[in-house]
């Protein structure tokens, strides 16, 4: 088995045994993972919805 067989062969063995997880994360300032939340995401969606409002009134 050549080298590239080898790390493909791995890679899909690692992908396959892999728990599906649903978690996404950013980096802070230090470089801390940081996990984005639920709350993050809606809170970000109404403050970008009251800015577009504000730029069409």
């Amino acid at each position: 088995m050549s080298v590239s067989e080898q790390l493909i062969s791995r890679s899909i063995k690692h992908v396959l045994e892999s728990q599906p997880k649903n978690t996404c994360v950013m980096l802070d300032d230090n470089g801390q993972e940081v996990k984005i939340t639920k709350d993050m995401v809606v809170n970000v969606c109404h403050q970008l919805l009251n800015k577009c409002r504000n730029v069409k009134d």
